[in-house]
């Protein structure tokens, strides 16, 4: 049985190491995930006395929870942009007449509130384009910065923010309720100090380009927005009545969609964006994430299968509250490095504790701590993705690229010290 667990934890951190070198070896790291989870479910399997049958449903519907979810969230948004809604925004923002460092708080704050509801990774790529509208050169790129802490602070206080705490919420360690009650508080201190600091060194100068602003909408066009932004309520109300949190998004999905159906028939000679089907916007739809999600959960279900994770559990946390929290803030700087999916994974299968508000700092430390490095989260590595697209776009003097090294250099510090400002205020809140 030893060399059995030996072996598979050496298959898990090589998968892993492939997966945090997947941009330089270019090899997807959600290849990667699905291999290592299929490998390791087929070597959890060959466990004398396993019952293979009752954890792997356990593991599907755990499954079908998240990535039914985050398909759902990932169409409602694609139809969002499609029909112009951050558009709009960022014609709201053009109108303020706010410079540069006005420009800057503003998208940091809408980057907080969009990404407890769109969630941190869609709602990174949509504000870093709007960014792009607004700023040029070091600017931009302390914006992507800024963008990248926003998204995720303002993911880690709401269920539905972010993949870590939606599966928490799933898992019920903690209600809506309980989790934004307790950690919106600490979510703010941390976006407040890390944009205070980085703000300081945007210019007060004005670079809109205000070309092609999106000044009116059709009425059709409202009418599916505000339906696809009244879909995201869907799963608290599923939740209530004892139902998974992705029904409630399908449910608003499906509507959503039939409304776009309805209206492309009678609205075509209105409103040209009513002619562009829902199929085709599902086609942008980011399917290696959910694939990565997949592989992941599966490779923590092996080992967990296995008994792999209790000793580990035991060592990082031990007995006691006061154990809990250092243990949940060492795996929050730890999801700097290692991505905070599997961490999560592994918390949920193997910490027996019960107290929703310590779920709840979990959900904080390890949302908050993939910020101090721009690797650590997959909105940071989106950013990197953008940024990059964009120096392709309008040339390498448009911005700075966000590299690892450039990063650590003028972000680590300010997520570091907003990171140990939110426990701060956790401990504060239920000390």
């Amino acid at each position: 049985m030893f060399e059995l667990n030996t072996l598979m934890w050496i298959v898990f951190f090589a998968g892993y190491t492939l997966i945090a070198l997947a941009e330089s070896i270019h090899i997807n790291k959600a290849a990667t995930a699905l291999a290592m989870g299929g490998i390791l479910m087929f070597m959890a399997a060959t466990r004398p006395g396993a019952n293979f049958a009752e954890e792997i449903t356990h593991m599907g519907s755990e499954t079908m929870g998240v990535v039914g979810f985050l398909l759902c969230a990932m169409t409602i948004v694609e139809i969002l942009v499609n029909f112009q809604f951050f558009d709009w925004v960022r014609y709201r923002l053009v109108r303020l007449g706010l410079g540069n460092r006005g420009q800057f708080f503003a998208i940091a704050i809408c980057t907080f509130f969009f990404s407890s509801a769109l969630d941190n990774l869609t709602t990174t790529i949509v504000m870093l384009r709007i960014s792009a509208m607004f700023f040029r050169g070091r600017d931009l790129f302390l914006t992507a910065c800024a963008i990248v802490s926003a998204a995720n602070s303002g993911g880690a206080w709401s269920p539905i923010g972010d993949v870590t705490t939606f599966m928490l919420w799933a898992a019920k360690k903690f209600s809506a309720e309980q989790l934004m009650s307790t950690t919106f508080f600490p979510s703010l201190v941390s976006f407040a100090v890390v944009v205070g600091l980085l703000g300081h060194k945007i210019r007060h100068d004005d670079d809109d380009q205000v070309q092609d602003l999106v000044t009116q909408m059709h009425w059709s066009q409202w009418v599916i927005i505000l339906l696809c932004l009244a879909s995201f309520t869907g799963p608290f109300f599923a939740v209530q009545i004892g139902l998974p949190a992705y029904t409630g998004l399908m449910m608003g999905l499906g509507i959503v969609w039939i409304a776009q159906e309805l209206l492309r028939k009678f609205q075509d000679r209105e409103s040209s964006l009513m002619g562009k089907k829902i199929e085709a916007l599902i086609e942008k739809i980011d399917i290696p994430s959910l694939q990565f999600f997949i592989g992941i959960l599966a490779a923590v279900t092996a080992l967990h299968m296995v008994g792999s994770l209790h000793t580990m559990t035991h060592l990082l946390y031990g007995e006691g509250d006061h154990r809990t929290i250092v243990g949940h803030t060492i795996l929050g700087i730890a999801s700097a490095i290692f991505d905070n999916v599997p961490l999560t994974a592994i918390a949920i299968q193997s910490f027996g504790g019960t107290d929703p508000n310590l779920w709840a700092l979990l959900a904080f430390t390890v949302g908050t701590g993939g910020s101090i490095l721009v690797v650590g989260s997959a909105a940071g590595v989106v950013a990197i993705g953008i940024v990059d697209k964009l120096r392709e776009e309008h040339g390498k003097d448009f911005v700075p690229a966000l590299s690892f090294g450039a990063y650590a250099y003028a972000a680590s510090i300010p997520n570091l010290l907003g990171f140990f400002a939110g426990v701060a205020a956790w401990w504060l809140m239920h000390r």
